[in-house]
Protein backbone atom coordinates (compact mmCIF):
# COMPACT_ATOMS: atom_id res chain seq x y z
CA UNK A 1 0.00 0.00 0.00
CA UNK A 2 1.35 3.38 -0.96
CA UNK A 3 1.88 6.14 1.62
CA UNK A 4 -1.01 8.03 0.04
CA UNK A 5 -3.41 5.21 0.86
CA UNK A 6 -2.28 3.97 4.28
CA UNK A 7 -4.78 1.59 5.90
CA UNK A 8 -6.89 2.88 8.79
CA UNK A 9 -8.92 1.09 11.46
CA UNK A 10 -11.12 4.16 11.81
CA UNK A 11 -12.84 6.07 9.01
CA UNK A 12 -10.83 9.11 8.02
CA UNK A 13 -12.43 12.53 7.92
CA UNK A 14 -12.60 12.23 4.12
CA UNK A 15 -14.07 8.71 4.33
CA UNK A 16 -16.57 9.48 7.08
CA UNK A 17 -20.13 9.49 5.83
CA UNK A 18 -22.98 11.47 7.26
CA UNK A 19 -23.83 11.13 10.03
CA UNK A 20 -20.28 11.02 11.56
CA UNK A 21 -19.14 7.66 12.84
CA UNK A 22 -19.42 7.65 16.71
CA UNK A 23 -15.92 6.14 17.06
CA UNK A 24 -14.49 9.10 15.18
CA UNK A 25 -16.00 11.52 17.73
CA UNK A 26 -14.53 9.55 20.63
CA UNK A 27 -11.20 9.37 18.84
CA UNK A 28 -11.04 13.10 18.05
CA UNK A 29 -12.24 14.45 21.43
CA UNK A 30 -10.49 12.11 23.87
CA UNK A 31 -8.45 13.78 26.65
CA UNK A 32 -5.54 11.42 26.02
CA UNK A 33 -3.46 11.31 22.86
CA UNK A 34 -4.54 8.39 20.63
CA UNK A 35 -2.30 7.14 17.86
CA UNK A 36 -2.76 4.31 15.41
CA UNK A 37 0.73 3.09 14.53
CA UNK A 38 2.31 0.45 12.33
CA UNK A 39 5.46 -0.44 14.28
CA UNK A 40 6.88 -2.61 11.51
CA UNK A 41 6.76 0.23 8.99
CA UNK A 42 7.62 2.92 11.60
CA UNK A 43 4.52 4.91 10.66
CA UNK A 44 1.81 6.88 12.47
CA UNK A 45 -1.37 6.06 10.57
CA UNK A 46 -3.84 8.15 12.56
CA UNK A 47 -3.60 10.67 15.42
CA UNK A 48 -6.24 12.64 17.30
CA UNK A 49 -6.24 16.33 18.17
CA UNK A 50 -4.81 15.74 21.65
CA UNK A 51 -1.86 13.84 20.11
CA UNK A 52 -1.11 16.83 17.88
CA UNK A 53 -1.24 19.17 20.87
CA UNK A 54 0.89 16.95 23.06
CA UNK A 55 3.61 16.35 20.45
CA UNK A 56 3.55 19.85 19.00
CA UNK A 57 2.82 18.92 15.35
CA UNK A 58 0.05 19.90 12.95
CA UNK A 59 -2.40 16.99 12.52
CA UNK A 60 -1.50 16.48 8.85
CA UNK A 61 2.21 16.80 9.56
CA UNK A 62 2.02 14.17 12.28
CA UNK A 63 0.68 11.45 9.96
CA UNK A 64 2.53 12.56 6.85
CA UNK A 65 6.08 13.26 8.04
CA UNK A 66 6.59 12.01 11.59
CA UNK A 67 7.95 8.54 12.23
CA UNK A 68 7.41 6.53 15.38
CA UNK A 69 11.19 6.42 15.80
CA UNK A 70 11.36 10.24 15.86
CA UNK A 71 8.90 10.28 18.78
CA UNK A 72 10.99 7.68 20.66
CA UNK A 73 14.52 8.31 19.31
CA UNK A 74 16.34 6.95 22.37
CA UNK A 75 13.95 4.15 23.27
CA UNK A 76 13.39 2.16 20.09
CA UNK A 77 14.70 -1.06 21.55
CA UNK A 78 12.36 -0.75 24.53
CA UNK A 79 9.48 0.33 22.24
CA UNK A 80 9.97 -2.72 19.97
CA UNK A 81 9.93 -5.00 23.01
CA UNK A 82 6.74 -3.33 24.25
CA UNK A 83 5.12 -3.70 20.78
CA UNK A 84 6.05 -7.40 20.70
CA UNK A 85 4.56 -7.93 24.15
CA UNK A 86 1.36 -6.15 23.10
CA UNK A 87 1.08 -8.27 19.94
CA UNK A 88 1.70 -11.44 21.91
CA UNK A 89 -0.92 -10.67 24.58
CA UNK A 90 -3.27 -8.53 22.53
CA UNK A 91 -2.82 -5.54 24.88
CA UNK A 92 -0.33 -3.96 27.25
CA UNK A 93 0.56 -1.02 29.49
CA UNK A 94 3.78 0.78 30.37
CA UNK A 95 4.98 3.94 32.10
CA UNK A 96 8.62 3.39 31.13
CA UNK A 97 8.48 5.18 27.77
CA UNK A 98 8.60 8.87 26.97
CA UNK A 99 7.61 10.90 23.92
CA UNK A 100 9.73 13.58 22.29
CA UNK A 101 7.90 16.68 21.15
CA UNK A 102 8.72 18.56 17.97
CA UNK A 103 10.59 21.17 20.07
CA UNK A 104 12.79 18.44 21.60
CA UNK A 105 11.12 18.37 25.04
CA UNK A 106 10.94 14.87 26.50
CA UNK A 107 7.56 13.97 28.03
CA UNK A 108 7.31 11.06 30.47
CA UNK A 109 4.34 9.03 29.32
CA UNK A 110 1.90 6.37 30.37
CA UNK A 111 0.85 4.19 27.39
CA UNK A 112 -2.03 1.76 27.13
CA UNK A 113 -1.98 -0.22 23.85
CA UNK A 114 -3.95 -2.92 22.07
CA UNK A 115 -3.70 -4.76 18.75
CA UNK A 116 -6.02 -3.98 15.83
CA UNK A 117 -6.12 -5.44 12.35
CA UNK A 118 -5.72 -2.92 9.53
CA UNK A 119 -5.93 -4.42 6.03
CA UNK A 120 -4.66 -7.73 7.37
CA UNK A 121 -1.73 -6.21 9.24
CA UNK A 122 -1.22 -6.16 13.01
CA UNK A 123 -1.17 -2.52 14.05
CA UNK A 124 -1.37 -0.93 17.48
CA UNK A 125 -3.76 1.64 18.94
CA UNK A 126 -1.89 3.50 21.68
CA UNK A 127 -3.52 5.79 24.23
CA UNK A 128 -0.77 8.08 25.52
CA UNK A 129 -1.01 10.25 28.61
CA UNK A 130 1.49 12.98 29.48
CA UNK A 131 2.39 12.29 33.12
CA UNK A 132 4.96 15.10 33.52
CA UNK A 133 2.93 16.83 36.22
CA UNK A 134 2.34 13.58 38.09
CA UNK A 135 6.01 12.58 37.87
CA UNK A 136 7.03 16.02 39.12
CA UNK A 137 4.57 15.73 42.00
CA UNK A 138 5.85 12.24 42.84
CA UNK A 139 9.45 13.47 42.76
CA UNK A 140 8.50 16.41 44.99
CA UNK A 141 6.73 14.01 47.34
CA UNK A 142 9.80 11.74 47.47
CA UNK A 143 12.00 14.75 48.24
CA UNK A 144 9.57 15.90 50.89
CA UNK A 145 9.47 12.43 52.44
CA UNK A 146 13.27 12.28 52.37
CA UNK A 147 13.50 15.67 54.10
CA UNK A 148 10.91 14.61 56.66
CA UNK A 149 12.73 11.33 57.32
CA UNK A 150 16.02 13.22 57.69
CA UNK A 151 14.33 15.59 60.12
CA UNK A 152 12.84 12.73 62.10
CA UNK A 153 16.10 10.78 62.20
CA UNK A 154 18.10 13.80 63.34
CA UNK A 155 15.57 15.11 65.83
CA UNK A 156 16.60 15.39 69.46
CA UNK A 157 13.33 13.79 70.57
CA UNK A 158 12.08 10.27 70.06
CA UNK A 159 9.48 10.04 67.29
CA UNK A 160 6.64 7.51 67.28
CA UNK A 161 3.83 6.86 64.83
CA UNK A 162 1.21 4.95 66.81
CA UNK A 163 -1.96 3.13 65.76
CA UNK A 164 -5.21 3.48 67.69
CA UNK A 165 -4.62 0.10 69.34
CA UNK A 166 -1.26 1.31 70.71
CA UNK A 167 1.01 -0.51 68.25
CA UNK A 168 4.12 1.40 67.22
CA UNK A 169 4.04 1.75 63.42
CA UNK A 170 7.23 3.76 62.94
CA UNK A 171 9.92 5.37 65.06
CA UNK A 172 13.38 6.92 64.79
CA UNK A 173 16.91 6.16 65.94
CA UNK A 174 16.73 8.66 68.80
CA UNK A 175 13.75 6.80 70.29
CA UNK A 176 15.65 3.51 70.10
CA UNK A 177 18.72 5.08 71.70
CA UNK A 178 16.63 6.67 74.46
CA UNK A 179 14.94 3.38 75.28
CA UNK A 180 18.09 1.25 75.04
CA UNK A 181 17.43 -0.58 71.75
CA UNK A 182 20.03 -1.15 69.04
CA UNK A 183 17.75 -0.37 66.10
CA UNK A 184 14.51 1.51 65.60
CA UNK A 185 13.01 -1.56 63.92
CA UNK A 186 13.08 -3.40 67.26
CA UNK A 187 10.39 -1.05 68.56
CA UNK A 188 8.06 -1.37 65.57
CA UNK A 189 5.11 -3.62 66.39
CA UNK A 190 5.47 -3.24 70.14
CA UNK A 191 2.76 -1.62 72.22
CA UNK A 192 3.28 1.77 73.84
CA UNK A 193 1.99 0.15 77.03
CA UNK A 194 5.28 -1.79 77.17
CA UNK A 195 7.39 1.37 77.33
CA UNK A 196 5.15 3.95 79.05
CA UNK A 197 5.01 3.09 82.75
CA UNK A 198 2.14 5.48 83.42
CA UNK A 199 -0.28 3.98 80.89
CA UNK A 200 -2.88 1.28 81.27
CA UNK A 201 -5.26 0.11 78.52
CA UNK A 202 -8.01 2.17 80.16
CA UNK A 203 -6.02 5.39 80.56
CA UNK A 204 -4.62 5.02 77.02
CA UNK A 205 -8.13 4.67 75.54
CA UNK A 206 -9.33 7.66 77.56
CA UNK A 207 -6.33 9.73 76.43
CA UNK A 208 -7.00 9.01 72.76
CA UNK A 209 -10.68 9.85 73.19
CA UNK A 210 -9.74 13.28 74.53
CA UNK A 211 -7.47 14.18 71.60
CA UNK A 212 -8.63 16.44 68.78
CA UNK A 213 -7.19 16.27 65.27
CA UNK A 214 -4.00 18.37 64.95
CA UNK A 215 -4.29 19.62 68.55
CA UNK A 216 -1.18 18.40 70.42
CA UNK A 217 -1.35 17.58 74.09
CA UNK A 218 1.68 17.75 76.41
CA UNK A 219 1.96 15.06 79.08
CA UNK A 220 4.42 14.09 81.78
CA UNK A 221 5.05 10.39 82.29
CA UNK A 222 7.76 7.81 82.93
CA UNK A 223 9.21 5.47 80.34
CA UNK A 224 10.86 2.08 80.70
CA UNK A 225 14.13 1.26 78.97
CA UNK A 226 14.90 -2.19 77.60
CA UNK A 227 16.97 -3.01 80.71
CA UNK A 228 13.99 -2.21 82.96
CA UNK A 229 15.22 1.13 84.27
CA UNK A 230 12.76 4.02 84.25
CA UNK A 231 13.28 7.71 83.44
CA UNK A 232 11.02 10.77 83.72
CA UNK A 233 9.64 11.82 80.36
CA UNK A 234 7.63 14.45 78.55
CA UNK A 235 5.38 13.41 75.65
CA UNK A 236 3.73 15.61 73.04
CA UNK A 237 0.87 13.58 71.55
CA UNK A 238 -1.16 14.60 68.50
CA UNK A 239 -3.88 12.91 66.44
CA UNK A 240 -3.74 13.36 62.67
CA UNK A 241 -5.54 12.11 59.60
CA UNK A 242 -9.25 11.40 59.37
CA UNK A 243 -11.30 11.85 62.53
CA UNK A 244 -12.96 8.46 61.96
CA UNK A 245 -9.65 6.58 61.76
CA UNK A 246 -6.78 8.76 63.00
CA UNK A 247 -3.16 7.85 63.61
CA UNK A 248 -1.15 9.36 66.42
CA UNK A 249 2.24 11.08 66.48
CA UNK A 250 4.12 11.15 69.77
CA UNK A 251 7.35 13.02 70.53
CA UNK A 252 9.22 11.64 73.53
CA UNK A 253 11.74 13.66 75.53
CA UNK A 254 13.93 12.40 78.36
CA UNK A 255 13.67 15.11 81.05
CA UNK A 256 15.99 13.46 83.59
CA UNK A 257 18.53 16.29 83.42
CA UNK A 258 15.82 18.94 83.62
CA UNK A 259 14.26 17.28 86.67
CA UNK A 260 17.69 17.05 88.31
CA UNK A 261 18.30 20.73 87.57
CA UNK A 262 14.87 21.68 88.91
CA UNK A 263 15.57 19.74 92.09
CA UNK A 264 18.95 21.48 92.41
CA UNK A 265 17.33 24.88 91.91
CA UNK A 266 14.71 24.06 94.52
CA UNK A 267 17.48 22.97 96.88
CA UNK A 268 19.36 26.21 96.25
CA UNK A 269 16.18 28.16 96.92
CA UNK A 270 15.83 26.30 100.21
CA UNK A 271 19.45 27.10 101.03
CA UNK A 272 18.81 30.76 100.21
CA UNK A 273 15.82 30.81 102.54
CA UNK A 274 17.92 29.07 105.19
CA UNK A 275 20.75 31.58 104.76
CA UNK A 276 18.33 34.50 105.06
CA UNK A 277 16.83 32.97 108.19
CA UNK A 278 20.29 32.43 109.70
CA UNK A 279 21.26 36.03 108.94
CA UNK A 280 18.21 37.28 110.78
CA UNK A 281 18.93 34.93 113.68
CA UNK A 282 22.57 36.10 113.92
CA UNK A 283 21.89 39.83 113.50
CA UNK A 284 19.89 40.15 116.72
CA UNK A 285 22.57 38.76 119.08
CA UNK A 286 25.23 40.61 117.05
CA UNK A 287 23.40 43.87 117.67
CA UNK A 288 23.40 43.06 121.40
CA UNK A 289 27.13 42.33 121.33
CA UNK A 290 27.79 45.59 119.44
CA UNK A 291 25.81 47.55 122.04
CA UNK A 292 27.88 45.89 124.78
CA UNK A 293 31.11 46.79 122.97
CA UNK A 294 29.97 50.39 122.59
CA UNK A 295 29.15 50.50 126.31
CA UNK A 296 32.62 49.20 127.16
CA UNK A 297 34.09 51.84 124.87
CA UNK A 298 32.66 54.53 127.13
CA UNK A 299 34.45 53.08 130.17
CA UNK A 300 37.99 53.76 131.35
CA UNK A 301 40.17 51.03 129.89
CA UNK A 302 43.85 50.35 129.75
CA UNK A 303 45.59 50.86 126.43
CA UNK A 304 45.77 47.11 125.84
CA UNK A 305 42.07 46.67 126.61
CA UNK A 306 41.18 49.64 124.42
CA UNK A 307 43.08 48.14 121.48
CA UNK A 308 41.31 44.82 121.92
CA UNK A 309 37.96 46.61 122.14
CA UNK A 310 38.65 48.52 118.92
CA UNK A 311 39.56 45.27 117.15
CA UNK A 312 36.36 43.63 118.44
CA UNK A 313 34.27 46.59 117.24
CA UNK A 314 35.92 46.51 113.81
CA UNK A 315 35.33 42.77 113.45
CA UNK A 316 31.77 43.20 114.66
CA UNK A 317 31.21 45.80 111.93
CA UNK A 318 32.79 43.50 109.34
CA UNK A 319 30.55 40.63 110.42
CA UNK A 320 27.54 42.94 110.17
CA UNK A 321 28.48 43.95 106.61
CA UNK A 322 29.02 40.31 105.69
CA UNK A 323 25.56 39.43 106.99
CA UNK A 324 24.04 42.26 104.95
CA UNK A 325 25.87 41.06 101.82
CA UNK A 326 24.78 37.46 102.37
CA UNK A 327 21.20 38.59 102.84
CA UNK A 328 21.32 40.68 99.65
CA UNK A 329 22.85 37.82 97.64
CA UNK A 330 20.72 34.99 99.04
CA UNK A 331 17.45 36.89 98.82
CA UNK A 332 15.01 36.20 96.00
CA UNK A 333 15.62 38.39 92.93
CA UNK A 334 12.09 39.66 92.44
CA UNK A 335 12.36 42.45 89.90
CA UNK A 336 9.85 45.31 89.94
CA UNK A 337 10.75 47.19 86.77
CA UNK A 338 9.59 50.69 86.03
CA UNK A 339 10.73 53.47 83.66
CA UNK A 340 13.98 54.87 85.02
CA UNK A 341 15.81 57.91 83.63
CA UNK A 342 19.33 56.48 83.83
CA UNK A 343 21.40 59.66 84.02
CA UNK A 344 18.95 61.29 86.44
CA UNK A 345 19.13 58.26 88.78
CA UNK A 346 22.94 58.38 88.79
CA UNK A 347 22.96 62.16 89.34
CA UNK A 348 20.67 61.73 92.36
CA UNK A 349 22.86 58.91 93.71
CA UNK A 350 26.14 60.84 93.47
CA UNK A 351 26.00 62.57 96.90
CA UNK A 352 25.48 59.23 98.64
CA UNK A 353 28.26 57.63 96.57
CA UNK A 354 30.77 60.38 97.27
CA UNK A 355 30.04 60.21 100.99
CA UNK A 356 31.13 56.55 101.23
CA UNK A 357 34.52 56.20 102.96
CA UNK A 358 36.04 54.13 100.14
CA UNK A 359 34.93 56.69 97.54
CA UNK A 360 35.47 59.98 99.40
CA UNK A 361 39.26 60.10 98.95
CA UNK A 362 39.29 58.92 95.30
CA UNK A 363 38.69 61.15 92.28
CA UNK A 364 35.31 59.99 90.97
CA UNK A 365 34.93 61.23 87.38
CA UNK A 366 31.34 61.11 86.10
CA UNK A 367 30.37 61.39 82.42
CA UNK A 368 26.63 61.05 81.79
CA UNK A 369 26.00 60.59 78.05
CA UNK A 370 22.35 59.46 77.73
CA UNK A 371 20.37 62.35 79.27
CA UNK A 372 17.04 61.59 77.56
CA UNK A 373 17.15 57.79 77.90
CA UNK A 374 14.78 55.75 80.04
CA UNK A 375 15.23 52.05 80.76
CA UNK A 376 13.00 49.45 82.39
CA UNK A 377 14.69 48.59 85.69
CA UNK A 378 14.14 48.03 89.38
CA UNK A 379 15.54 51.36 90.68
CA UNK A 380 16.49 50.00 94.10
CA UNK A 381 18.48 47.13 92.63
CA UNK A 382 20.09 49.40 90.01
CA UNK A 383 21.30 51.75 92.77
CA UNK A 384 22.80 48.81 94.68
CA UNK A 385 24.54 47.63 91.51
CA UNK A 386 26.06 51.10 90.92
CA UNK A 387 27.22 51.35 94.54
CA UNK A 388 28.84 47.90 94.35
CA UNK A 389 30.65 48.65 91.10
CA UNK A 390 31.92 52.09 92.16
CA UNK A 391 33.01 50.91 95.63
CA UNK A 392 34.86 47.91 94.15
CA UNK A 393 36.65 50.16 91.65
CA UNK A 394 37.62 52.68 94.35
CA UNK A 395 38.91 49.98 96.68
CA UNK A 396 41.13 48.67 93.85
CA UNK A 397 43.15 51.94 93.60
CA UNK A 398 45.04 54.13 96.04
CA UNK A 399 43.70 57.34 97.56
CA UNK A 400 43.72 60.20 95.09
CA UNK A 401 43.56 57.91 92.04
CA UNK A 402 40.80 58.42 89.46
CA UNK A 403 37.78 56.17 88.97
CA UNK A 404 35.37 56.87 86.12
CA UNK A 405 31.63 56.26 85.92
CA UNK A 406 30.03 56.91 82.56
CA UNK A 407 26.90 56.19 80.57
CA UNK A 408 26.89 56.00 76.77
CA UNK A 409 25.34 54.30 73.75
CA UNK A 410 26.57 50.84 72.89
CA UNK A 411 28.68 51.07 69.72
CA UNK A 412 26.50 50.68 66.63
CA UNK A 413 23.20 50.63 68.56
CA UNK A 414 20.84 52.96 70.40
CA UNK A 415 20.96 50.84 73.57
CA UNK A 416 22.54 52.40 76.68
CA UNK A 417 25.39 51.01 78.75
CA UNK A 418 27.10 51.76 82.05
CA UNK A 419 30.89 51.59 82.46
CA UNK A 420 32.93 51.81 85.65
CA UNK A 421 36.69 51.98 85.07
CA UNK A 422 39.70 52.05 87.35
CA UNK A 423 43.46 51.93 86.83
CA UNK A 424 46.04 50.05 88.84
CA UNK A 425 47.58 46.68 88.15
CA UNK A 426 45.60 44.52 85.69
CA UNK A 427 43.84 41.50 87.12
CA UNK A 428 45.41 38.22 85.90
CA UNK A 429 43.10 36.22 83.59
CA UNK A 430 42.91 33.23 85.95
CA UNK A 431 41.81 35.54 88.78
CA UNK A 432 39.45 37.56 86.55
CA UNK A 433 37.60 34.35 85.63
CA UNK A 434 36.80 33.71 89.30
CA UNK A 435 35.64 37.20 90.26
CA UNK A 436 31.92 37.14 90.94
CA UNK A 437 31.97 33.74 92.60
CA UNK A 438 30.66 34.04 96.18
CA UNK A 439 33.38 34.36 98.81
CA UNK A 440 36.20 34.72 96.30
CA UNK A 441 37.88 38.11 96.66
CA UNK A 442 41.28 39.69 96.01
CA UNK A 443 40.78 42.07 98.97
CA UNK A 444 41.69 41.17 102.54
CA UNK A 445 38.31 42.28 103.85
CA UNK A 446 36.26 41.28 100.78
CA UNK A 447 33.81 38.42 100.48
CA UNK A 448 33.17 38.39 96.70
CA UNK A 449 29.45 38.90 97.16
CA UNK A 450 29.39 42.40 95.64
CA UNK A 451 30.14 41.33 92.05
CA UNK A 452 28.10 38.14 92.58
CA UNK A 453 25.14 40.37 93.48
CA UNK A 454 25.70 42.48 90.35
CA UNK A 455 25.67 39.35 88.19
CA UNK A 456 22.41 38.14 89.74
CA UNK A 457 20.67 41.49 89.26
CA UNK A 458 21.94 41.69 85.67
CA UNK A 459 20.62 38.19 84.94
CA UNK A 460 17.24 39.02 86.49
CA UNK A 461 16.97 42.10 84.23
CA UNK A 462 18.35 40.29 81.14
CA UNK A 463 21.30 42.67 81.02
CA UNK A 464 24.79 41.63 79.95
CA UNK A 465 27.55 42.13 82.53
CA UNK A 466 31.23 41.88 81.62
CA UNK A 467 34.51 42.50 83.40
CA UNK A 468 37.73 43.21 81.50
CA UNK A 469 41.20 44.06 82.74
CA UNK A 470 44.28 45.00 80.73
CA UNK A 471 47.41 47.07 81.35
CA UNK A 472 46.35 49.59 78.68
CA UNK A 473 42.70 50.21 79.54
CA UNK A 474 42.63 49.24 83.22
CA UNK A 475 39.77 47.28 84.73
CA UNK A 476 36.36 47.94 83.17
CA UNK A 477 33.03 46.70 84.53
CA UNK A 478 30.37 47.10 81.83
CA UNK A 479 26.59 46.66 81.90
CA UNK A 480 24.83 46.47 78.55
CA UNK A 481 21.21 47.44 79.20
Amino acid sequence: MSEASEPSALPTREQAAEPAHPLRKIFDHANDAILLIDPERDRILEANTQASRMLGYDPAELTRDVRVSSVHPHEMERLRQFAQDVKARGQGWTDELSCMRKDGLQLPSEISASVVQVDGRDCIVAMVRDVSARKAAEAALRRSEARFRAFVENAGDGFFLVASDGRILDTNSRAAEMLGYQRAEELVGRSVLEIDVGLTPETFAQLLAELEIDQPKLLESRHRRRDGSVFPSEVSLCAHGEAQAPSYIALLRDVSQRKTAEAAIARLAEMGEFAAMMVHQIRNPLSTLRMALDYLGRQSLTDAASKRLTLAQRESDRLGRLLEDVLAYAGRRTVSPEPVALDALIRALLPSLQALPSVADRRLQVDLGVPETEIQADPTQLREVLINLVVNACEAVAAGEPVSLRTARQPGTASPMIEVRNGGEPIPPEVLARIGKPFFSTKDTGNGLGVAYVRRVAAAHHWVFSLESTADSGTVARLLL
